[in-house]
């Protein structure tokens, strides 16, 4: 019996914690939806999620929270899980970015880093890209690249790519200022990498893109170039961006509870 009543203590003492560091996440109403969400996820979590109630679920689910930055007009949560790695640690750095206004989830970023920085982070950006494909299937190929670019280049330059790609007009500005961001010189390009996939030479990283719904939705997978020699404590990262999910919450009317004043 004591130890029944011991554990009930830790269940609330736990809950009450997450409560405490969750409060600036109390203004949003975590039953509050929005119609539309992400076809991926990371960590089960989607863009246009609630951002209250998955991080609840997650802090719940083994994570520790790290910080909400900002306070009352946070727009971040991160929240940390742990696993032991050879004589280190892995550490799973997930990234929750939401709207101030609402509290949905516009994007999703995971980062992988190992502890100690003497220890090579390639055997787990290999295992990263291994699950990424068993789970979303093979990223953007080649030959797609050449075939948008319309060149038959070993090298398409990302510019071209990016000038040359079809997207919905009414998400074109979100989308071209997304990927502006991925290009850092104007040498930037695609090779091709095993299996036939397009992978991005972006400064000392490399990026490989999983698009869909002509890439108004879009994750990838980034890591520095092994050959760049620094690749220690660098880490692996998967973000999942929505550009439909940030209109609709542009568009988002909530439905504010009736206030009753008696005086």
């Amino acid at each position: 019996m004591l130890c029944f009543v011991s554990l009930c203590f830790s269940s609330f003492a736990v809950q009450a914690q997450e409560t405490d560091n969750l409060s600036s996440l109390h203004r949003f109403n975590p039953d509050a939806t929005l119609p539309v969400i992400s076809s991926m996820n990371i960590r089960q979590v989607y863009a246009g999620n609630n951002v209250l109630a998955k991080s609840i679920a997650l802090a719940q689910s083994g994570g520790k929270l790290q910080y909400i930055s900002g306070g009352n007009r946070s727009s971040e949560v991160k929240i940390e899980f742990q696993q032991p790695y050879k004589e280190s640690e892995l550490i799973e750095s997930l990234e929750l970015h939401f709207d101030k206004k609402y509290g949905f989830i516009n994007q999703v970023t995971l980062t992988y880093k190992i502890a100690s920085r003497y220890l090579d982070i390639l055997p787990v950006y290999d295992k990263t890209l291994q699950q990424a494909v068993s789970k979303y299937g093979e990223p953007l190929s080649f030959k797609t690249v050449q075939d948008i670019v319309k060149t038959s280049s070993s090298k398409p330059k990302f510019a071209d790519f990016r000038a040359n790609l079809t997207v919905k007009p009414e998400l074109k500005d979100e989308i071209a200022q997304y990927l502006n961001y991925k290009q850092v010189t104007s040498k930037t390009h695609f090779i091709e990498s095993e299996n036939g996939r397009a992978l991005l030479l972006t400064g000392f990283k490399q990026c490989y893109f999983w698009p869909k719904q002509e890439f108004a939705e879009i994750l990838t997978l980034c890591a520095f170039q092994p050959s760049s020699g620094n690749m220690k404590g660098q880490g692996v990262t998967l973000s999942l961006v929505d550009f439909r999910v940030k209109q609709a919450i542009e568009h988002y009317q909530s439905e504010e509870a009736e206030i009753n004043i008696n005086l």
